[in-house]
């Protein structure tokens, strides 16, 4: 007897406690988990919803996804699963509803068929509020159809409004890449916070599939793109042939090694194109680095200056051929002036600017680089010493530095670049006043003259 009684309790004793894990949610509680990619703070209809639903301990038998706006529920989505047996449900969609723009609350409802909450089920609900907005930022071109020489510069100006603006840039595409260029707000010169400007340029290339557009995006994801018309043209390259020496290698190459820190090679020549590629590449995403930040306003005014009294000995996209010892080994294209004059002739500004580098760059050299505002900088290389320190203000015509040898040149002179938003481009036209009055002047007047027409 005593046995049996101590059977029976034990059975149920277990089935209390199977009973308390299996339809209660004191121990084997809610297992639904419900993850919402998009949205987020914004909800635009033109933007896929994204949800992952899952359940550790039971099928999934309901979802709901609902937006609640002036007191009205809009469904977006609702499935029911006839079949108890899904666990997890990932949903990717676009709602085709109207629901009104301003605030709102986004909601996910699921429902399990979990024997658990005494018999009830399970449900979880996940809610947040939204900022509904489908509309796209509103673009305007102002500039009209640009013109551009490869390697050299363009104005775009245009025209962005959008409450929840997030980004808004250009984008030049070729050779089956995109390459972006910063929209910098223009308030300063046509005092409207609307109004972005974007200087661009089109490089070097094989092909001739460019093509250039304005992006603005908003909070919400929604996007819309303005192709902007441009017709370009091709200037000749011109080949040069230098030839390099052991005593070359041994004096410029090794000292740029030395103050990278870098241990030379087997032999001579892959020191020289260790430094003439790595080290050249390194420079380069180093100058876009310091070019990725500009004064939101034109720093300088009328063309830029030419070293004083120099002659031009290198042009910009002049393809260099680099031979040793009567085989060529490297080729590179020339992305700025070599201007000459007398051995440690003064360096002057090209125009007003603030200086933003002042040091050793490689194979630049002692370099200085002056922002000029909107993205536009000039850089000075191959330099013996310097007049200016950065963070300076700089006038059109100021001296600011001595010329000479260091970095990778070989006779005392003056490397001279323009960089927009941390591209070469070519400096002739950046010297020449009919160019700077036709390509940026003109287009600014313009460009004030269509605005002036969206007000009426």
């Amino acid at each position: 007897m005593k046995k049996g009684r101590v059977l029976l309790f034990l059975v149920i004793l277990i089935a209390a406690v199977y009973a308390v894990y299996q339809y209660t949610p004191l121990v084997r509680g809610n297992g639904i988990f419900i993850s919402v990619d998009s949205p987020k703070a914004y909800y635009s209809s033109n933007k896929d919803i994204v949800i992952h639903v899952k359940d550790r301990y039971a099928p999934l038998k309901q979802i709901t996804v609902k937006i609640v706006s002036l007191n009205t529920d809009v469904v977006l989505f609702k499935k029911t699963f006839t079949e108890p047996f899904l666990k997890s449900f990932d949903l990717s969609f676009r709602a085709n509803k109207v629901v009104p723009e301003g605030k709102a609350t986004f909601v996910v409802e699921v429902e399990d068929y979990s024997k658990g909450n005494y018999l009830n089920g399970f449900k979880k609900t996940v809610s947040f509020p939204v900022i509904v907005d489908s509309t796209p930022p509103k673009v305007i071109l102002l500039s009209g159809t640009s013109r551009i020489t490869i390697g050299g510069s363009a104005l775009a100006v245009y025209y962005v409004k959008d409450e929840n603006l997030s980004r808004v840039y250009l984008t030049v595409r070729h050779d089956g890449k995109e390459y972006p260029f910063r929209a910098y707000k223009a308030s300063s010169v046509f005092s409207d916070p609307n109004v972005y400007l974007s200087f661009f340029t089109y490089e070097l290339s094989k092909l001739r599939d460019y093509s250039t557009d304005i992006h603005a995006i908003d909070k919400a994801g929604n996007e819309t793109i303005v192709h902007i018309p441009v017709y370009y043209n091709r200037r000749p390259i011109r080949k040069s042939k230098i030839n390099i020496t052991d005593s070359f290698i041994k004096t410029k190459v090794w000292t740029i090694l030395q103050r990278e820190g870098i241990q030379k090679k087997e032999n001579l020549i892959q020191d020289f194109l260790y430094v003439n590629r790595k080290i050249r590449e390194k420079n380069t995403e180093t100058i876009r680095k310091i070019c990725s930040n500009s004064e939101p306003r034109f720093l300088w005014k009328g063309r830029f200056l030419q070293l004083k009294d120099s002659k031009v000995t290198a042009k910009f996209n002049d393809e260099r051929l680099y031979y040793y010892k009567g085989e060529l080994k490297d080729t590179k294209f020339h992305k700025g002036y070599d201007l000459a004059s007398i051995r440690n002739a003064r360096v002057n500004a090209a125009n007003s600017g603030k200086v933003v580098f002042e040091g050793y760059l490689g194979v630049y050299g002692n370099t200085i680089i002056i922002d000029h505002g909107f993205g536009v900088f000039s850089l000075y290389g191959h330099l013996q010493s310097f007049l200016v320190k950065e963070g300076d203000f700089v006038k059109r015509g100021q001296y600011i530095a001595i010329t000479d040898t260091t970095g990778l040149a070989g006779g005392d002179h003056l490397h001279f670049d323009i960089i927009v938003d941390g591209y070469y481009v070519d400096p002739i036209e950046w010297w020449d006043r009919h160019w700077i009055k036709t390509h940026i002047y003109k287009v600014i007047d313009e460009s004030k003259t269509r605005l002036s027409l969206l007000s009426q």
